[in-house]
């Protein structure tokens, strides 16, 4: 049985996750259930309980790891490797996969592709890629591009021309077009890809 304070942290920790993707620090759950930042030894003492009581986890090492148990948790079965060259020897390996930070992180959205500009990155007609948003990217990094505020485009991103963003397909029948900078404005970076079966 949780306490009032306990149950107000589960509440403000499952919002703010949802909100913003990651969990909050221990000053801003002080913060967010109204007591003193000079409280954070009393916050954590309370964590850790809803941690032994199985209510909350730590979900990996490091900064912002808390999580409601249960909550956005989509694990898929890894059951080894297979060679899509030479052949491997099948070995089983059982593990689990989670995917929901691909899906529920910082922002991330998914587009369904049309054409085949990006074929050989593997990236086809019909796919989903999972995108994060951003507002800069990388030499080499595949992007979703606006194009004078119009058009959206997936290519990698180039400046290896002065002056210039240039967007690369993957495609040897495709060229690279070189823009202004004030003509193409990025809106995410390429994290993943779903392809169903067809």
């Amino acid at each position: 049985m949780s306490t009032p304070l306990q149950h107000k942290i589960c509440q403000f920790i499952e919002q703010y996750s949802t909100q913003h993707g990651f969990s909050p620090s221990l000053a801003e759950i002080a913060s967010g259930i109204g007591i003193s930042a000079n409280s954070l030894s009393l916050v954590s003492r309370n964590i850790h309980a809803l941690v032994d009581a199985g209510k909350l986890k730590f979900h990996k090492k490091g900064y912002r790891n808390i999580q409601i148990v249960g909550q956005g948790v989509i694990t898929v079965p890894v059951v080894g490797r297979i060679a899509a060259g030479e052949p491997i020897e099948a070995i089983e390996d059982p593990q689990s996969l989670d995917l929901a930070s691909l899906f529920t992180g910082r922002g991330q959205f998914v587009l369904e592709v049309k054409g085949d500009s990006m074929m050989d990155e593997g990236i086809l007609e019909g796919d989903f890629v999972i995108c994060r948003p951003v507002r800069e990217a990388r030499e080499g990094e595949i992007v979703v591009a606006l194009i004078d505020s119009q058009e959206v485009t997936l290519k990698r991103l180039s400046y290896k021309i002065k002056e210039r963003i240039t967007l690369v397909p993957a495609n040897p029948q495709l060229k690279p077009k070189a823009y202004l900078p004030h003509r193409v404005q990025v809106q995410g970076v390429f994290i993943g890809l779903l392809r169903l079966s067809r």
